[in-house]
C-alpha cells in the first residue's frame, strides 16, 4: 500500500446524517438520483480526520451497498458498475467571489478514481476538492441518510438536502435567484449557459413544475420527511414556496418552509403525552391564553406521540405562520430602521430644513 493511501473502516451501521459542507450543497452539480445515494454514501462515512496528510479510500461491500441502497444482492453489480462508471467522470462547479466582487464557478472532478468490481465499491474523492468535503466553516447540511436514499427524484433529493442547510431557527434561507438555483440544480452548463439535453427549462414554468413544484410534493407526502418537514403557504397559495417578480418575470424564489424538532419525541411516554396535552389545551382553549412557540412544539410532539397525526400537523401549521409572521415583522422593522438612519443622513447634509 502506498504511503499516501488509507483506507477508513467502514462501520456495518449506516450513519444517521450526511454532514456536507456548505460549499457543496450549493455547488453546480447534476448527479442521477442513483449517483446523488451513491456520492451521499461516501460523504455520510467521511470524517475529517479521514483526511490527516492522505487522500482517503472507501471501499463498500455488495451487502451493504444492497441493504443501503435497497438493491437486491444479485442484482448489486448490474445495477451499479454502470452508475459507478457515469459518476466517475462527473465535474461539480464550486462558486468562487473574485477580488472585484464577481461572480465564476469553477469546475473539478468528484473522484480521483471510483470503480465497482468483485463485489467491493471503491471511491477515491477528488484531493483538489478537500477543503469542500471537510471544511464546514461557512456552515454545513446535516441530511437525515435514510430519507435521502428512500426520495426518489433527483430533483427531490437536491432540494431536500438544500433546504437542510437551514435548520437553524437563527439562520434563514433567504430568497434565491432563479438563475443560481438552476445552476444548484444541475440544468447549466460551465459557461452558465443551459445544457443541451435541459432545453426545456428554459421555459420557467417548466423548471417550477419540475424542480419545484413536484420536489416539494414528493418531500411533503414522505411518510418520515413530513414528521421533520414542514411546508407553509404563500399568500398567493403557492404551497412551499413565493415567487419573486419583476414585472411577470419570475427573477427569484423564497422558500416558505420550517423545520419540525422530533428529538424529544423518544423521551416521552403515554402519561406525559396525555398530561401535556390535557394542560396545554385547557390553558388554551379554558383560559384563553395563547401558548409560546416552546408549548406549542411540546404539543405537537405529544400528539404526534400518541398518534393523533392530523393534531400534530396542525399546531405545527400554527407555529410555522406565526414564525414566518415574526420574520417578517422582523424585516419590516429593520426596513424602518435602514430608512430612518437614511433620513437622519439627508437632514443632517441639509442642514435640518424645517418640515
Amino acid at each position: 500500500m502506498s504511503e499516501q493511501e488509507y483506507f477508513p473502516v467502514v462501520s456495518n451501521n449506516l450513519p444517521k446524517h450526511i454532514k456536507k459542507g456548505h460549499q457543496l450543497v450549493f455547488s453546480r452539480q447534476d448527479l442521477s438520483a442513483r449517483e446523488a445515494d451513491m456520492f451521499a454514501l461516501m460523504i455520510a462515512h467521511m470524517k475529517v480526520e479521514d483526511w490527516h496528510n492522505v487522500t482517503p479510500h472507501y471501499e463498500f461491500s455488495s451487502q451493504q451497498l444492497s441493504e443501503w441502497l435497497h438493491v437486491e444482492s444479485k442484482h448489486v453489480g448490474s445495477n451499479l458498475s454502470p452508475v459507478a462508471n457515469r459518476l466517475a467522470s462527473r465535474k461539480i462547479g464550486i462558486k468562487l467571489e473574485t477580488d472585484k466582487g464577481d461572480v465564476e464557478f469553477d469546475y473539478r472532478p468528484l473522484f480521483k478514481h471510483i470503480a465497482y468490481k468483485n463485489g467491493v465499491l471503491r471511491m477515491v474523492p477528488n484531493d483538489m476538492l478537500k477543503s469542500e468535503y471537510i471544511e464546514y466553516n461557512q456552515g454545513f447540511a446535516l441530511i437525515n441518510t435514510r430519507n435521502f436514499f428512500d426520495v426518489k427524484k433527483e430533483y427531490s433529493k437536491r432540494l431536500y438536502e438544500l433546504l437542510s442547510r437551514f435548520k437553524d431557527k437563527g439562520f434563514e434561507m433567504h430568497s434565491q435567484n432563479i438563475n443560481e438555483l438552476k445552476g444548484v440544480f444541475g440544468l447549466l452548463d460551465e459557461a452558465g449557459k443551459l445544457k443541451k439535453d435541459k432545453g426545456s427549462f428554459k421555459n420557467n414554468s417548466v423548471f417550477m413544475k419540475r424542480c419545484i413544484r413536484e420536489s416539494i410534493k414528493e418531500l411533503s407526502e414522505h411518510p418520515q420527511i413530513k414528521k421533520e418537514l414542514l411546508f407553509l403557504e404563500s399568500p398567493q397559495g403557492d404551497k412551499g414556496f413565493e415567487l419573486i417578480k419583476k414585472g411577470r418575470s419570475i427573477t427569484g424564489i423564497k422558500f416558505l418552509f420550517r423545520w419540525i424538532k422530533l428529538g424529544t419525541v423518544d423521551e416521552l411516554n403515554q402519561h406525559d403525552a396525555i398530561k401535556t396535552i390535557k394542560e396545554l389545551e385547557l390553558k388554551r382553549l379554558q383560559n384563553s391564553i395563547q401558548l409560546s412557540e416552546p408549548e406549542l412544539e411540546a404539543l405537537a410532539i405529544s400528539y404526534r406521540y400518541v398518534g393523533h397525526e392530523e393534531k400534530a400537523m396542525k399546531v405545527e401549521e400554527s407555529l410555522a405562520k406565526r414564525h414566518l409572521q415574526q420574520n417578517h415583522t422582523d424585516n419590516e422593522q429593520d426596513e424602518l430602521s435602514s430608512l430612518m438612519d437614511k433620513l437622519d443622513s439627508l437632514s443632517e447634509l441639509s442642514d435640518n430644513p424645517d418640515y
